[in-house]
């Protein structure tokens, strides 16, 4: 039998183990995991030896779009030079998602060079009211709810504050529906409100500044709530953007109830398990909720170890640098990852903490693709879609500049050494990226191949 293209030499990574086989890819699906040797043919052959054969990284949680119209052109290529190709990107906004998501869909069905789904985010009455029909009719399955969206916390994205009653009722509307998942951003923003003032009163800056006002207990007392809202509701409860472990600990504590009866998932983001507030990039590293300190970032590599996360996403923002070089209180927060994930989880994960390369591969794709319905992707069995990326785990950089093309030409990696890069990624059996001599991505040797629009939604 011919095959359009065979991946050979290569070790393929599944999330049950490692297998030395070649990958054949027909109509841009895997055609089979074929044992060496063999006598298969293909049309194009791509030369794997020597090199690891994951799946395609699924970011679950980026923000394409809050930079201008152009992100999903220019942060979708950004991502696929990671080995990213799909993502889930939030939709934020007063007016009717009937009205929004086809919007956003006509910008990524003619920019986006990788896959991609989509999340909404619940902040009017309106929005509660077409809820159920978001899947049925947008294919949307999946919501995020921000608990810190009170009084005027959400205006600049034109959006009037909610509260606990929204909350609930939010819950219980997912909780009514099979395929639903409740994503959340768990954070007390009234007693954030009451410490930012003693914060700024005490004089310190920086990023401990910016923890000192939103701390490790107002992330965990959210998500307290939020945990025992969704048990009582039965709502499928997905925690983003998981930053200290004290957080953990109650995701922990609420999955042991035994009146649980609806799944609870938890995320985390490359910048938790790196950055510090002590962090060199300062307040380019400005994030909500804020990077922590050495003890969480080792709580949240041993959950990821122990099964306790799930995914890792980016938070993806291509902030400008213009809007972080300030002062702790005035610079924006959030900045470009998704590009970031895989080496990140590689280099600091596998490379200095032993973490298992299949692991690393349920954490970057399986784990997104089964909470969140994605048919045919998170794995390189035959059947799925042909999304891999052909990584040197012995590949060693240092992150300088633009190093991942994001348009807000920064990194809060610049300067890290990490190890096991991305060489090549391919997205339903088309190569989309590869690097440049050394496997070096930047902007003088990372290579974008794909054409902007030839990504697809995924309906969900």
């Amino acid at each position: 039998m011919s095959f359009d293209t065979l991946v050979h030499g290569g070790t393929v990574v599944l999330e049950d183990g490692l297998r030395d086989a070649d990958v054949a890819i027909a109509g841009g699906r895997v055609a089979a995991l074929l044992p060496r040797p063999h006598s298969e043919t293909a049309r194009e052959h791509v030369d794997a030896r020597g090199l690891h054969v994951f799946p395609g990284v699924i970011d679950p949680h980026t923000h394409f779009g809050l930079g201008g119209e152009d992100d999903w052109r220019s942060e979708s290529r950004s991502a696929a030079l990671g080995g990213v190709t799909t993502v889930i990107n939030y939709v934020m906004g007063p007016a009717s998602y009937f009205e929004q998501v086809p919007v956003e869909r006509e910008r990524a069905d003619r920019l986006s060079c990788v896959d991609y789904a989509l999340h909404v985010v619940p902040c009017a009455q309106a929005h509660l009211d077409e809820l159920h029909r978001t899947r049925d009719e947008l294919g949307v399955a999946s919501f995020k709810f921000f608990m810190s969206f009170k009084g005027t916390e959400g205006a600049y994205l034109g959006v009037e504050g909610t509260d606990d009653g929204f909350l609930y009722e939010y819950l219980r509307l997912v909780g009514e529906r099979a395929g639903l998942v409740a994503n959340v951003h768990p954070e007390n923003i009234e007693v954030v409100w009451k410490l930012r003032e003693q914060v700024k009163a005490s004089g310190l800056t920086g990023l401990a500044a910016w923890d000192a006002s939103r701390p490790d207990f107002v992330e965990a007392e959210a998500t307290a709530r939020a945990a025992f809202y969704a048990e009582l509701l039965g709502a499928p409860l997905y925690i983003v953007h998981v930053s200290s472990r004290l957080c953990l600990d109650e995701i922990r504590a609420a999955r042991a109830r035994p009146a649980r009866r609806a799944p609870l998932w938890a995320e985390t983001c490359p910048h938790y398990l790196t950055h510090t507030v002590d962090a060199a990039c300062g307040t380019r590293a400005k994030v909500n909720p804020p990077v922590r300190h050495a003890d969480d970032v080792e709580a949240l590599w041993a959950g990821l170890a122990a099964g306790e996360i799930e995914t890792v996403g980016s938070d993806h923002v291509a902030r400008p640098v213009s809007f972080k070089d300030k002062e702790i209180w005035s610079a924006s927060a959030g900045f470009p990852g998704a590009a970031s994930i895989l080496t990140v989880l590689l280099s600091e994960g596998h490379h200095k903490r032993g973490l298992p390369l299949e692991r690393i591969a349920a954490l970057t794709s399986a784990g997104a693709a089964r909470i969140f319905g994605l048919a045919g992707k998170g794995t390189l069995l035959p059947g799925a879609d042909a999304d891999l990326v052909l990584v040197d785990l012995a590949a060693e950089r240092t992150v300088a500049g633009d190093a991942w093309q994001s348009a807000a030409g920064y990194s809060i990696y610049d300067g890290f050494t990490l190890k096991g890069w991305p060489l090549l990624t391919m997205r339903r059996g088309e190569t989309i990226a590869r690097m440049g001599a050394g496997g070096l991505p930047g902007a003088d040797s990372g290579e974008v191949l794909a054409a902007p629009g030839s990504g697809r939604y995924i309906a969900r």
